[in-house]
């Protein structure tokens, strides 16, 4: 894996993250590529092969599993929405587009932010139909981005009702009562107007 990064002279140079996959099409294959490069020198560093221990079957299978999960008992249709989590914080709103979109049409992207403006390492993408969301989550089950693995889930659609369901919601968190039963008061402080 690598990382595209600028210097002071911005010039874009090529980091490596340190460590990659690859795949090849049979096992015996891989024992025999792993033994001849296993300790290869490259750029000063000695190369550290081991087999992978994650399956792409078991991968596959919690994608699905989490997909048919998205169907409700009642039968409703699927979800659009998709949750990303363990998004790194390097990464944009542009660079998530781009890696959903190949996948389906896409409604909006939501990074949520925190108080100093970066993004909190998660992320809400709004497919067009619940059919492709479906389909992002099935083919990017398993991808890294700027070396971390994205968790993918169904996300609950918001059933707000809109903008007159965010101001019923308003109307009764105002009127509610804490836990002790008492109506909860303004806490702005009055004074008196000095003459």
């Amino acid at each position: 894996r690598a990382l595209s990064s600028s210097q002071n002279n911005n010039t874009p140079t090529t980091l490596s993250m340190g460590y990659g996959f690859v795949e090849l099409s049979t096992a015996h294959t891989a024992k025999a590529a792993m033994a001849a490069l296993q300790g290869k020198i490259v750029d000063g560093h000695a190369w550290e092969i081991k087999p992978s221990t994650k399956d792409l079957a078991s991968t596959s299978s919690s994608t699905s599993r989490k997909l048919k999960n998205s169907k409700s008992a009642s039968g409703k249709k699927l979800s659009s929405k998709v949750m990303v989590r363990n998004v790194p914080f390097s990464a944009t709103r542009t660079e998530l587009y781009k890696l959903f979109s190949a996948h389906g049409k896409i409604q909006n992207i939501r990074l949520p932010k925190k108080f100093d403006g970066t993004h909190r390492g998660f992320a809400f993408c709004k497919f067009v139909s619940g059919q492709e969301a479906a389909n992002a989550m099935e083919k990017l089950g398993d991808t890294h981005l700027y070396g971390r693995r994205l968790v993918l889930e169904v996300a609950e659609e918001d059933d707000t009702g809109g903008i007159d369901g965010l101001r019923e919601k308003a109307k009764r968190d105002i009127g509610s009562k804490n836990a002790s039963g008492v109506v909860r008061q303004n806490k702005k402080i009055k004074f008196d107007e000095y003459e």
